[in-house]
């Protein structure tokens, strides 16, 4: 229903899977790629915003943060659901799996790009500096994962 809200004012990019009854409004789909160039394609969308809803279930509630983490590495603004899997300290908007709450969010986005353009270079930094293998984040798993020397 989102979608077709807002199929008259964004240009929807899915990237991987699409719904066959979406396909109308999609102004661009890009089929899954091989693991390796996956960052590459993910990076050369160049989004403006990138959602990133999941079902509140007991198998979502254990995923991981890493679509934020990657949509974070590519510097877009983040939308998403409000379940467990997303809850870090990330400079994302977070909504409740509802129609009504996810049409506001998107439409603050549209009416303000430059504090949502802010967003993604913040969620970036963070990436970055905090969720990188390198530097102290690297020597904070190593610590937790090797035994002591």
């Amino acid at each position: 229903d989102v979608v077709r809200a807002f199929a008259d004012r964004v240009e929807w990019v899915f990237f991987g899977m699409c719904p066959a009854k979406l396909r109308p409004f999609v102004y661009e789909y890009h089929s899954g790629v091989e693991i390796q160039k996956y960052p590459e394609k993910l990076a050369s969308l160049n989004l403006d915003l990138a959602l990133a809803p999941v079902e509140d279930n007991l198998f979502n509630r254990c995923k991981s943060n890493l679509r934020l983490l990657e949509y974070g590495a590519c510097g877009y603004p983040v939308i998403c659901s409000d379940v467990e899997c997303y809850h870090y300290d990330f400079p994302v908007t977070r909504v409740k799996n509802r129609f009504k709450d996810w049409v506001e969010a998107i439409e603050m986005h549209l009416d303000d790009c430059e504090a949502s353009w802010r967003t993604g270079d913040a969620l970036r930094n963070l990436v970055h500096n905090e969720w990188m293998l390198t530097g102290q984040p690297l020597k904070n798993w190593m610590a937790a994962w090797l035994p002591d020397s």
